[in-house]
């Protein structure tokens, strides 16, 4: 049975925990099975750990799920994370045709270092240029337990206290 999405948010929160207690980035993400709402896999973020620039916590889960389901395929899925993915892992979840993501934090409320790209950038936006299969196009949506998942990491700036564009750090 599926449950809320602030439910996988919360395991998704746990996962970046134990990133951070193993070393990591304190970012989680979550693989759900959409039809039945089972948990598939979990990851968190474990480049320095790992000495791997592409350990991040979704690519970890994507991975995870692909070796255990044996397929490249999960238009089935949804996929969520603490924080707003990078360019890096949200081309590999519509590579790996995820149809839905999911998140907590947005870029603008974290540290700017934690990302690849600066400015107004939004995965909510881009979602609807990435192709999945047959013009069927991605939905992002933030924003799910987003102070909670910002105060994860060391340097958030609280989302209540601004809008728009990231303040200045």
């Amino acid at each position: 049975m599926r449950k809320s999405n602030e439910y996988y948010v919360r395991i998704a929160i746990e996962a970046a925990q134990e990133a951070k207690d193993n070393g990591g980035v304190a970012i989680g993400a979550v693989l759900v099975k959409e039809s039945s709402g089972q948990i598939i896999a979990t990851g968190g973020s474990v480049v320095g750990v790992n000495k791997d620039p592409t350990a991040h916590a979704e690519v970890n889960c994507i991975r995870a799920a692909a070796a255990l389901l044996k397929t490249d395929d999960m238009y089935d899925f949804t996929l969520y994370s603490t924080l707003e993915p990078c360019h890096m892992c949200l081309s590999a979840a519509a590579w790996a045709r995820i149809p839905r993501v999911f998140f907590g934090a947005y870029r603008k409320d974290v540290d700017e270092t934690l990302f690849d790209i600066k400015g107004n950038f939004s995965d909510e936006e881009e979602a609807v240029h990435m192709n999945l299969r047959e013009e069927i196009g991605m939905q992002v949506h933030g924003g799910i337990l987003e102070l909670e998942c910002a105060k994860l990491l060391d340097r958030y700036h609280d989302p209540s206290k601004h809008q728009g564009s990231m303040p200045p750090p």
